[in-house]
């Protein structure tokens, strides 16, 4: 079985993640795998640090580099790549991938393909989470079919994702399979608490300043908790176009003083580890990683009723979740946790445990494996 990873590559998100931690699983199994990059030459620095993760951890990989993501020919240049290796697999990832794979199927109707869906067009996801059969029919909308119909076979990173295609008329019921994230974790161990921690209680969020991560709602209820928890802090890990309006929502709202605005950091779980509470307020998400990073450094989660959340978060067993986007729901919910420290506790062990059992590396490679097989044999 020789599998070929495709993906164009701008920088390291979920995916990418996914990629680090599922491929050298598959290839201690004894799985053939190879990553194909497929990098705009403007975006080469961009890229470069997940090429470097990828050589580190001797996971073979092939750059393909091009003037933009619409030249017609990275389909060619992936046909002759996959025949001259002898692939028994393309399997995909995101919008771009699957489209130069629907394009592939013209040219060599005999390769086959698996599409792993991760999420949908930025924007769209945001503003139609909660009603997807109102979706545009747009550009992105109808090559998402096309591409789809192209497929040997599809699953998505969560049921609920698998819903919101069902329901916006993107795919037909029971036509997607889903399996799960599965990720191992490392023990967290502590470096300095002071470094980390800046207040006798403290809520973290991290994750891309971008809309669709909802830090709005959660800015708008820390006016109301501050006043309940006079020392309380929030920090804010992470970099992105919304920073300058989340900082002057801050200043609207005048509680600069417990607002810390750190960036991108790379030691995250640090920062979770020494926090009491983390804060998940996207509107929707694939399969959120971020919750599963709270989950092993035993920091209780805080999130909405929201896509691919409301799958990692049980309420008041791994978790709480708030209505969708009811900022008096999300502050009930965070003012429970923040006041009561054995639930903190209770609902910390169980989520780490849980993580363990049911969300672990060898569970999502095996049926990975088995996913393989059976396209393979039919």
């Amino acid at each position: 079985m020789k599998i070929a990873f495709l993906q164009n590559i701008d920088g390291i998100a979920g995916s990418e993640k996914y990629f680090l931690a599922l491929i050298p699983a598959l290839i201690k199994k004894g799985v053939t795998v190879e990553m194909i990059t497929v990098i705009k030459k403007s975006n080469r620095e961009k890229a470069q640090p997940f090429l470097d993760l990828l050589q580190q951890q001797n996971i073979p990989f092939k750059s393909i580099y091009v003037a933009n993501y619409a030249s017609p020919s990275i389909p060619f240049k992936l046909n002759r790549y996959l025949k001259k290796n002898n692939f028994s697999i393309l399997h995909t990832h995101l919008i771009y991938a699957d489209v130069w794979a629907g394009l592939l199927k013209f040219i060599n109707h005999k390769i086959k393909i698996i599409s792993t869906k991760h999420g949908y067009h930025e924007d769209t996801y945001v503003k139609y989470c909660t009603n997807p059969a109102a979706i545009p029919k747009n550009l992105y909308y109808y090559l998402f079919k096309f591409s789809h119909k192209k497929m040997d076979a599809s699953y998505a990173c969560s049921a609920g994702l698998k819903d919101f295609y069902t329901k916006a008329n993107l795919i037909k019921p029971g036509e997607m399979d889903v399996i799960l994230h599965g990720f191992n974790y490392p023990a967290i161990v502590m470096d300095d608490l002071v470094k980390y921690r800046f207040s006798e209680l403290q809520i973290i969020i991290t994750g891309r300043l971008i809309p669709r991560k909802g830090h709005h709602f959660l800015l708008e209820v820390m006016p109301r908790l501050i006043h309940d928890f006079p020392h309380l802090k929030l920090v804010i890990l992470g970099t992105g176009p919304l920073a300058a309006t989340l900082k002057e929502q801050v200043k609207q709202l005048n509680i600069q003083e417990h607002i810390l605005f750190l960036g991108f950091q790379q030691n995250v779980n640090q920062f979770l580890k020494a926090s009491d509470l983390m804060a998940v307020t996207s509107y929707s998400e694939g399969l959120p990683l971020v919750i599963f990073e709270a989950f092993n450094a035993k920091t209780p989660v805080v999130t909405f009723n929201a896509i691919g959340c409301n799958e990692l978060v049980k309420h008041e067993t791994t978790g709480l979740i708030a209505t969708a986007f009811e900022l008096d729901s999300l502050y009930e919910n965070m003012k429970k946790l923040l006041t009561d420290a054995p639930l903190r506790k209770k609902i910390s062990e169980n989520a780490y445990q849980a993580l363990n059992n049911d969300f672990s590396l060898e569970r999502m490679r095996d049926e990975t494996i088995a996913y393989y097989q059976k396209v393979l044999t039919t």
